[in-house]
């Protein structure tokens, strides 16, 4: 992980308003150096629009570093690092007494993240009532391509007894006729919209 640190002169984490400079520190767990010097100042320009260019500057000189650490982190530059992907920490002491701690946070951030996101990814059919289940192709499919509307709905067509499923596509698979026509269902159709579609999907014996 690459951390960026804005120091005073002793070293000693900095107000991003005062004049500084940026040391970045690649590593993790104890084992850490310096791979980057950048000097930043902002408190000797007046203009609104040098200081922003300024800061953006800076912020693209870091490259893949996204993490950034200051004693005091405000206004403008806070503004233009958050819209630019970074994780901003303001940390009062000595660098090396701050890098664990934010290396730990940040992969707890990380951890967190990663599982919001597969829980997002999940091709969960969800139950709406007894015999009565949803889903929705659509947002699933276009949160992970991977996932094939037969890899969803099959498995749970074959293993589970139900009354009802609602699902919503954005266009019917070419494999609903067949597949149903062995698993003895029946559908019905409704446009939605233009890029909507909801199938309603009965066990063949319940619709007649």
């Amino acid at each position: 992980m690459e951390i960026a640190v804005f120091q005073d002169a002793s070293g000693k984490t900095e107000s991003i308003v005062e004049p500084g400079i940026i040391k970045v520190y690649a590593g993790s767990k104890g084992t850490w150096k310096i791979t980057k010097e950048i000097i930043f100042r902002i408190d000797n320009i007046t203009g609104i629009k040098e200081i922003r260019g300024n800061i953006i500057k800076m912020a693209e000189e870091l490259g893949n570093c996204k993490v950034f650490v200051g004693r005091e982190i405000k206004g403008m530059t806070y503004n233009i690092l958050d819209g630019m992907g970074f994780n901003t920490w303001e940390l009062e002491g000595n660098p090396m007494e701050l890098l664990e701690f934010v290396f730990e946070k940040e992969m707890v951030e990380a951890k967190l993240i990663k599982l919001e996101r597969l829980d997002d990814l999940k091709p969960i059919i969800q139950k709406v009532k007894d015999g009565h289940y949803y889903v929705n192709l659509r947002k699933i499919q276009k949160n992970n391509e991977s996932f094939t509307s037969k890899s969803i709905l099959i498995p749970f067509l074959i293993t589970t007894i139900f009354y009802q499923l609602e699902i919503i596509c954005g266009h019917i698979p070419p494999w609903f006729n067949s597949e149903f026509e062995k698993l003895n269902l029946k559908m019905e159709t409704t446009h939605i919209s233009q890029s909507e579609i909801k199938v309603m999907v009965y066990p063949d014996i319940c619709k007649e």
